[in-house]
């Protein structure tokens, strides 16, 4: 052990080592141990016994706001301001009394740092002092200075991420559900009660689709403001999904909300997005839901008011659908729909494998490995987007056989590779957390890699936190399972859950895909570029690979390459595209069916 770890430049601290690296000059070099010492992360000031200094390394001068600093030969009182809480003045080190007995060996203390020039505002920071002896004498003192305020800042700003949508600002569904329910717990009297909305951007993906992504964002930012116009401060207003958003209308009757909702409606009936010159015309659906003491769970109520506004949206533009009288017909539509269409797709093999590479940042920027996506195509021969029936697979049970559709195709695929020479290449695939906790779902990715003689080192699995950390032990008897064969993981979305590094440790992956929402606003915001790079730094502490998604930007991707992240992904470098055709693949006669993308 050292007084500092080479490879994080974190201080370490152990008292024994502090007193064997500080002895007499000729047994270590100085000049190694300054070096050492400007580089970590903390403020270090050495003193001699009475408190003179001796040694300060570069960060405490920007933690004093003086250029010229802590001077050798200078009282540490002087140079070092310290006070508590309430601004009294506290010493840095204890006074020397006649009996050296009553000197700590060390102490720790919170202060602030009253920096020069007066506008500067205090630095909050632990201080952390260690008596240095030597055969009984006391030789010199140590101090740490650690900035705390920066941390609190990140965890502060951690904590609203985790309840937060950053484009909006608004509340995140993981929030507004939280409390929802909270807001039912206390409707005990038959008196209280409050109407729940549910509204959509009616077409939302044809603004995408035909302005961009960064339209799309524009739209719902400004479509945010002018709803948030119509809404008193009691109200909860929160971002659900891609263009969903849900409103909760405190101590509201159905009436009352009647004319919120159709304030709502007017403001955006009269609303016009311009974009490049051009105004675009839009318009939400709205579903409503009465809240009251018999009322069930915040999920339930969710999905009711989403049954509702998928009822509305079916009507037409800027409808609003009371449930009630449209659950049973939404839920007829979509048994006789997505269910039914996925099953003819499974059956008709209308599902498509597209893939998008993921490159190294190191060398020359090649192709690492391809993650595999799956589309549909439907009757009309358009491509459908995997956001609109997967979740649809997954809510109706379907999900398992998609996946393990995919994972046939894709080793059918790999070994076509094989025989025509060009098996060099690796792919990843998503497995969903319903296939994840299946106990057969391992013997049968076990068994069709034996049967296709597909290399186990080609193949990787990607599993995202949240369905590992519900299905542990299952994720964890797949994962070793298939890592014995010599397949590789990724562990998808990480740092979007409150758990992630709760259980980073229980899982063996050797990749960690650092969430996108974290990625994409890196250069503008300070906090994100701050994330990526402590999720890289506890990544290769654990010998994980990084893997950054959302990369947009060759800036974007410059920068996460002198950070040190290992691959990167998305638009920026490639769109997904079909797989390439190979003479003999199965796939690609259903493709040969549709125009071509």
């Amino acid at each position: 052990m050292t007084l500092f770890d080479p490879d994080s430049a974190h201080y370490l601290g152990p008292l024994t080592q502090l007193e064997e690296g500080l002895r007499p000059c000729e047994q270590i070099s100085l000049q190694a141990a300054e070096a050492a010492l400007g580089e970590i992360a903390d403020g270090v000031i050495v003193t001699d016994a009475g408190g003179t200094v001796v040694y300060t390394n570069p960060l405490v001068n920007e933690m004093t706001g003086d250029l010229v600093g802590l001077l050798p030969g200078q009282p540490l009182s002087e140079g070092l301001k310290l006070c508590n809480s309430q601004g009294d003045p506290v010493q840095p080190i204890q006074p020397l009394t006649g009996d050296l007995g009553d000197v700590p060996r060390t102490r720790e203390f919170n202060a602030y740092i009253e920096r020069s020039g007066g506008n500067q505002a205090p630095l909050e920071v632990t201080v952390q002092v260690m008596a240095l002896w030597e055969l009984g004498v006391l030789k010199s003192y140590v101090l740490v200075l650690r900035d705390t305020s920066a941390a609190r800042r990140v965890s502060t700003r951690l904590m609203w991420q985790s309840s937060h949508d950053a484009l909006t600002r608004l509340p995140n569904r993981q929030f507004f559900e939280s409390e929802l329910q909270n807001q039912l717990s206390l409707c005990v009297d038959k008196r209280q009660h409050h109407v729940l909305l549910y509204l959509d951007v009616y077409q939302f993906k044809v603004i995408n689709d035909t302005l961009g992504f960064v339209a799309g964002d524009q739209l719902l930012v400004q479509l945010v403001e002018l709803l948030q116009l119509g809404l008193s401060s009691a109200d909860l207003f929160a971002r659900v999904g891609s263009d969903e958003f849900a409103i909760l209308l405190r101590d509201c009757t159905l009436e009352e909300g009647g004319r919120v909702v159709a304030r709502l409606r007017d403001s955006v009936q009269n609303f016009s997005f311009s974009w490049e010159g051009n105004d675009n015309r839009v318009a939400v659906s709205i579903g409503v839901v009465g809240v009251d003491h018999f009322t069930p769970s915040a999920s339930q109520l969710l999905a009711s008011a989403n049954d509702a506004c998928c009822s509305a949206r079916e009507q037409g533009r800027n409808r609003v659908k009371l449930f009630g009288d449209s659950r049973r017909v939404l839920e007829k539509r979509r048994e006789t729909t997505w269910v039914a269409e996925i099953h003819a797709a499974l059956r008709e093999d209308r599902l498509m494998l597209y893939r998008q590479p993921v490159i190294s940042l190191k060398g020359d920027r090649s192709v690492h490995h391809y993650e595999i996506l799956v589309r549909m195509r439907g009757r009309d021969g358009g491509v459908i987007s995997p956001g609109l029936f997967l979740p649809a697979a997954e809510r109706y049970g379907l999900i398992e056989e998609v996946d393990r559709w995919v994972i046939r195709r894709v080793f059918d695929y790999m070994a076509l590779e094989q025989r025509q020479g060009i098996g060099g290449i690796n792919y990843a695939i998503n497995i969903s957390g319903i296939s994840l906790g299946d106990d057969t779902f391992a013997g049968f990715v076990l068994q069709a890699l034996t049967d296709a003689g597909v290399t186990p080192s080609r193949v990787q699995f990607e599993i995202t936190e949240t369905s590992a950390i519900n299905n542990l032990e299952r994720a964890l008897i797949f994962i070793h399972k298939l890592r014995a064969a010599g397949c590789s993981f990724a562990l998808d979305d990480f740092g979007r859950g409150v758990s992630s590094l709760a259980y980073l440790r229980q899982l063996p992956v050797d990749f960690l895909k650092i969430d996108g929402s974290f990625v994409r606003n890196m250069l503008d915001d300070e906090i994100d570029s701050a994330m990526v790079s402590t999720i890289d730094h506890l990544a290769k502490r654990m010998g994980i690979s990084t893997i950054a998604e959302y990369v947009e930007s060759p800036e974007l991707m410059e920068k996460l390459s002198f950070m040190g992240v290992d691959y990167a992904q998305g638009f920026g470098i490639a769109a997904a595209t079909e797989l390439p055709e190979l003479d003999d693949y199965p796939g690609r006669l259903h493709r040969s069916r549709g125009p071509k993308r």
